[in-house]
């Protein structure tokens, strides 16, 4: 065996304990008896040898999936698989056992507390990160020295090199890395796009953005905890970012304010001067009672367009808690979960439709909507709006 497969095995146990550890580190000891953790196949699995296998139906290309975190991302993402032309799903890995197999059996699919069945299985061709953001590296780098393409939840990271050292892995493995920042693929944010590109409202001048809920609740309550979430500009208003970028190009400097209170709630307004001269009004709420809600309103020199989900009466699926694990601290899995914006129209439906680009970026058939890249600079101008609210000045970006 190779030093450099069994470092890649070490890395595996690695990183799998510390997934544990940080989230159940309530009465560990208990629950690694009960659980029985299971470390990485004894096995060498050559890179070479590691093969994009595809499934074909009826001469289309089935690329099989391994989602990993069956969290309310992971929910969102497997109902998608099940109707995808161009994916199927494999197994759910979750280090809760019961979470795991309750998302895998709705779904007809093998469930794993370990990640290596899915990682030493030749068949799976792509990884779909649905951790916590704090775990997005460690899971996208195991993933890409494994050989498999990483679909993975946005913010693609917490700092902007912990995103670069993803890319790079990712890179020199050979495989795609794509970050599902959704909201590139919703109809009326994708109007938007289009109206300002082809010139029809003018020269733009005042953009404005709402985005405003409850607050969170995730495992072990990790959106309470700053350094592992970043808060609602990093988490929340980090989507009205990147459609910033995507729409008037380059951020040149944030101004920032944010409040949060320990019941939790947190809320913060930015105000965003594009390069281009465009001014954007940012709102992130994680302070409102439900329910989830978003609009902009968009101001050219020859007319203007607003969007307010309130009004439209959008579908919304609002998750139900999930039940405490044995050893979870009071809380870890109460309150109303994550509410998760739905498209009516199947054609239409935002989440599909990232993945199956996803996957044509995988094939080579284009590039996708949404580039790693594209993910970084939308962190930076969340990372400079959280400078800027924490030092009460402007902060360039980039």
């Amino acid at each position: 065996m190779s030093r450099n497969i069994t470092n890649r095995g070490h890395r595996l146990r690695l990183f799998y304990c510390i997934y544990f550890c940080q989230y159940h580190r309530h009465e560990i000891k208990k629950m690694m008896l009960k659980a029985g953790i299971a470390t990485a196949r004894v096995a060498v699995v050559l890179k070479s040898d590691l093969t994009q296998a595809y499934n074909v139906k009826e001469g289309v290309r089935v690329h099989t999936v391994a989602i990993w975190g069956a969290g309310h991302m992971g929910r969102t993402h497997a109902k998608r698989y099940m109707r995808s032309d161009h994916a199927k799903l494999k197994y759910v890995i979750d280090i809760d056992r019961s979470r795991a197999a309750h998302l895998a059996n709705a779904c007809d699919v093998t469930a794993t507390i370990d990640p290596g069945p899915a990682l030493f299985d030749p068949e799976v061709d792509a990884i779909d990160v649905c951790l916590p953001t704090y775990l997005h590296r460690e899971a996208v780098e195991l993933a890409a020295h494994h050989g498999k393409h990483v679909f993975c939840e946005k913010p693609i990271a917490l700092t902007v090199d912990d995103a670069n050292a993803m890319i790079s892995t990712c890179n020199s493995n050979g495989v795609k890395l794509g970050i599902a920042h959704v909201l590139r693929y919703f109809p009326e944010y994708e109007m938007a796009h289009d109206m300002i590109a082809s010139g029809r409202l003018g020269q733009i001048g005042v953009v404005r953005f709402s985005r405003t809920g409850p607050f969170p609740k995730g495992w072990n309550n990790w959106y309470a905890d700053f350094q592992l979430s970043k808060g609602v500009f990093v988490d929340l208003s980090i989507h009205d970012f990147d459609f910033l970028n995507w729409c008037f190009g380059p951020v040149e400097r944030v101004q920032a304010r944010k409040v949060s209170t320990e019941r939790p709630m947190e809320y913060g307004l930015a105000v965003v001067r594009m390069k281009s001269g465009v001014i954007a009004h940012v709102e992130g709420s994680w302070a409102h009672p439900r329910p989830f809600s978003y609009k902009f309103e968009i101001r050219g020199s020859e007319g203007m367009i607003e969007f307010d989900s309130a009004k439209a009466k959008p579908l919304t699926l609002f998750t139900m808690p999930e039940p405490l694990a044995e050893g979870a601290a009071a809380g870890a899995g109460a309150g109303p979960g994550v509410a998760v914006s739905e498209s009516p129209l199947r054609e239409k439906d935002p989440y599909l439709r990232e993945i199956e680009d996803f996957f044509a970026y995988v094939r080579g058939e284009r590039l996708p909507r949404v580039l790693p890249e594209d993910a970084v600079g939308a962190l930076e101008v969340g990372l400079a709006a959280i400078s800027s609210s924490d030092t009460g000045e402007v902060v360039k970006v980039g």
